[in-house]
């Protein structure tokens, strides 16, 4: 990651606090100081409402008239209302008198006073005003249970989205679409949310991407992501999603057999209506990145498009992500899932790629993820067994859709070095080393579980960072053996930032990885292949598995 632009999100993070204790410190150093304003002087007693008029004066050539005004109506004057000018609060101090002619008078109402004054233009009776601070409050009927929205039982492990959503910040203006096996856009939390503009059916080539019923009723997956994003709140039904002000799009691709051609027409289609592509799935072999590489470069504008892809669910078989093409790209953003208690579940899988993680299922006895449910066949529309990393990458689709609507402009690389400085330690159990630019980042958790309200407060200050610039060392040859006793062969590359920087006008580096390795060995296969840094212990780059 890019070590030069450290300092300076610390450096605004640190004015910020600084400005922050200022104003909080200053008041209390300075009490034999007290501010002079003509308004309110606190020499007058006080009253509260139903004792006090607001009145608008009229000033003629003398400077009196608001006095005179409170004395003839039996008031005090507490002075000017703020910076009103001409505005006066006048305070009742004795009952029923009044000041006529050098003579106070009882039974006087300030009221009838004022209003046949020739220099009152206005006043009005102060009461007290019924007025609550904004609160969420939805009457969704399984929002209470969506934990990884706002987690009651266990404090702070939920991806803090409540407070985005007081500052009114919902994902409006973005668009995110689900590259799946469809979306049920006729759905009841779906639909006000639905972009037919970003949507397209690849299978049936046709551009509604309504799921199929099929024999094992299995079509469920792109509607459960899809409400994850954007569910509509306050419908009296299901849940509600974390950029519920979103509009999200489905791309239907995973319904029939799946092409090159198809797989690359899904990652580009509607590119400057989608601005970030959901996908709970990964290819069988190493992928490929061409359509990948012109998202980013041609994309939301040129901003270039987000993808966000799910690491994989195969970690009970020791599968690792390092394997998938999509996941192990530059181009990507990887997520992986943690649960409720913050730690690796089951089936998540390792590797060197992994950005981030955000929430989802863990074991038997966790808490799955509440979401939409497909009603074509069951009718009921809503789940509460939304599982796997299928699940975690939706709500990370989600909170970047959170980002871009405060800052449209951040680019590809932008929303990725912005989730690399804000992601937190989850898990002190996990294998946690620091990089050469300082990060903490590990192979269970990449650099952190996704916190919305930092994502979104680093997106309003975050400075962009250059455009992408890429080196390709020449091949290297080793042609040497492997012995059998140690069965260890370390090889070593030096390339330094320094070098980069002197031939290539390289600022930093984001990422370096092997583009081919290619072994041969009469007798065995290559059990592990490590990739160090200077500051790492080696880590395995792909983990047993024959190459």
């Amino acid at each position: 990651m890019a070590a030069p632009y450290f300092p300076t999100f610390l450096l605004l993070i640190f004015v910020s606090s600084l400005g922050l204790l200022l104003l909080t410190l200053l008041p209390a150093v300075s009490p034999s100081h007290p501010l002079t304003t003509s308004s309110l002087s606190s020499s007058w007693p006080s009253c509260g409402p139903g004792q006090s008029w607001a009145v608008r004066i009229h000033h003629s050539h003398e400077e009196e008239d608001d006095e005179r005004a409170a004395k003839q109506a039996g008031l005090q004057n507490q002075g000017q209302i703020g910076e009103l000018e001409g505005h006066y609060l006048l305070c009742s101090v004795k009952a029923d008198t009044g000041y006529f002619g050098g003579i106070w008078k009882r039974s006087v109402q300030p009221a009838d006073v004022l209003a046949t004054h020739p220099h009152v233009l206005w006043f009005s009776k102060e009461r007290v005003l019924s007025r609550s601070k904004r609160a969420l409050a939805f009457n969704d009927p399984n929002y209470p249970k969506q934990w990884h929205l706002h987690n009651k039982m266990n404090k702070g492990m939920d991806i803090n989205v409540t407070g985005v959503w007081e500052h009114n910040i919902t994902g409006q203006g973005v668009t995110v679409v689900v590259v799946d096996d469809g979306v049920e856009h006729t759905h009841q939390d779906i639909k006000l949310n639905y972009s037919p503009e970003g949507s397209y059916d690849l299978n049936s080539n046709d551009p509604d991407p309504m799921p199929h019923p099929d024999f094992h009723s299995d079509n469920h997956h792109g509607t459960r992501c899809a409400g994850e994003i954007a569910a509509v709140p306050n419908n009296s039904f299901c849940a509600v999603g974390v950029a519920y002000g979103s509009k999200v799009a489905g791309i239907r691709v995973l319904d029939g057999p799946l092409t090159d051609r198809l797989e690359a027409i899904a990652f580009n289609k509607h590119y400057q209506i989608n601005d970030i592509y959901s996908c709970s799935w990964g290819p069988d072999d190493d992928g490929h990145t061409a359509a990948l590489q012109h998202g980013v470069i041609a994309g939301r504008r040129g901003f270039g498009s987000i993808f966000v892809v799910a690491s994989g669910n195969g970690g009970q078989y020791d599968d690792n992500c390092n394997y998938d093409g999509y996941a192990n790209s530059i181009y990507t953003i990887t997520i992986g899932a943690v649960d409720e208690e913050g730690r690796k579940p089951f089936y998540a899988e390792d590797c060197a790629s992994l950005l981030a993680v955000t929430f989802s299922s863990g074991g038997a006895k966790s808490r799955n993820i509440v979401t939409s449910d497909w009603s074509i066949r069951n009718r009921k529309g809503c789940t509460e067994g939304h599982t796997g990393t299928s699940a975690a990458a939706p709500l990370a689709a989600g909170m970047v859709a959170l980002m871009l609507q405060v800052r449209p402009c951040l680019t590809w690389r932008d929303v990725q070095h912005i989730v690399a400085f804000t992601a937190t330690q989850c898990d002190s159990t996990a294998d946690w080393g620091v990089n050469d630019a300082g990060f903490h980042h590990s192979h269970q958790h990449g650099f952190g579980l996704l916190n919305a309200w930092r994502l979104v407060n680093a997106a309003k200050v975050w400075e962009s960072v250059p455009f992408l610039v890429s080196y390709q060392s020449p091949v290297i040859n080793e042609g040497v053996s492997i012995s059998a006793h140690p069965d260890v062969l370390v090889r070593t590359w030096n390339g330094t930032v320094f070098i980069f920087s002197l031939s290539h006008h390289f600022s930093s580096v984001d990422s370096c990885f092997v583009h081919t390795v290619s072994l041969t060995h009469a007798h065995a296969p290559i059990k592990q292949l490590h990739f160090p840094t200077s500051r790492q212990k080696a880590q395995p780059l792909k983990a047993e598995k024959g190459c």
